[in-house]
C-alpha cells in the first residue's frame, strides 16, 4: 500500500514529459541484453582444454590415501633421493637437499624433518622425523638407491652388480656419452650467453631461499 501511495504522489508532483522519459528510459533498458562474458585468455583457454582431457581419460576409481604416515613417506622419498643425488649424481648433500628431487617430499614437508644424514662408509643417507622416525636409503650400486622399510635395515632383495655393454663413456659424444661434440654451434647461437644462462641456473642462491628461512 506504501508503494503505491509514492507512485501516485509521484504521477502528481512530476511532470508529463519528464514522467514519460523516465519510463521510456526504463523500458529500453530492461529489453537491452546482458553484457557477454569476456573471453577466455588462450592461456586459461588452454589449461581447461588440458584439464577436460585429463577428467575424460580417469578411470571410474576411487582415491585412496596410501597408509601409513604421510610425512614418513615424504621422508623415504627424501631420504632415496638424496642419496642418490650424493652417491650416483655427486652432489653436495646441503645442495642437493635445497635444490633436488621435490617430486618425492616438497620443499614444506622437508622443513619439517631433519637435515639429511650422510655415511660416507655404509653409504647410506638418513632423514629423521619429529616422532623418532628415521627413514634410511642404502646406495647398491647397480640398482641404484633403495629406502629401507620403516623399522629396518635390511633389504628384501640381494644386489646384482650389472655390468654395462657400452663404449666408455669419454668415447663418444654427448648425450649418448660425456664427450662434448667438436662441432660448433648453429649460426646465431650466442656461446657466451648460453655459458651465462646455465651458470646462472646452476648457482643455489638463484633457485631457492634458505631451508631455515622457510622453516621460520
Amino acid at each position: 500500500m506504501k508503494h503505491t501511495i509514492t507512485l501516485v504522489a509521484a504521477l502528481r508532483l512530476t511532470p508529463l514529459a519528464t514522467l514519460v522519459a523516465a519510463l521510456g528510459a526504463a523500458s529500453m533498458a530492461a529489453q537491452e541484453p546482458a553484457p557477454a562474458p569476456a573471453a577466455a585468455a588462450p592461456v586459461d583457454a588452454a589449461r581447461e582444454k588440458l584439464i577436460a582431457r585429463g577428467k575424460s581419460l580417469e578411470l571410474p576409481t576411487t582415491h585412496e590415501l596410501v597408509p601409513g604416515d604421510p610425512l614418513s613417506h615424504h621422508a623415504s622419498g627424501f631420504a632415496k633421493t638424496m642419496c642418490s643425488a650424493v652417491f650416483i649424481t655427486g652432489y653436495d648433500i646441503a645442495f642437493a637437499a635445497e635444490h633436488v628431487g621435490y617430486f618425492t617430499a616438497p620443499y614444506e614437508a622437508r622443513a619439517k624433518m631433519g637435515k639429511p644424514v650422510v655415511d660416507m662408509v655404509k653409504k647410506t643417507v638418513s632423514v629423521s622425523l619429529p616422532n623418532g622416525t628415521v627413514r634410511t636409503a642404502v646406495y647398491t650400486g647397480s640398482q641404484g638407491c633403495i629406502t629401507y622399510e620403516e623399522g629396518s635395515d635390511k633389504l628384501n632383495f640381494t644386489p646384482e652388480t650389472i655390468k654395462p655393454n657400452l663404449p666408455p663413456a669419454d668415447s663418444q659424444d654427448w648425450p649418448m656419452g660425456d664427450r662434448l661434440p667438436a662441432t660448433p654451434l648453429p649460426e646465431g647461437v650466442d656461446e657466451a650467453k648460453v655459458k651465462a644462462a646455465v651458470m646462472r641456473r646452476q648457482n643455489p642462491l638463484a633457485l631457492r631461499p634458505p631451508l631455515g628461512n622457510l622453516a621460520a
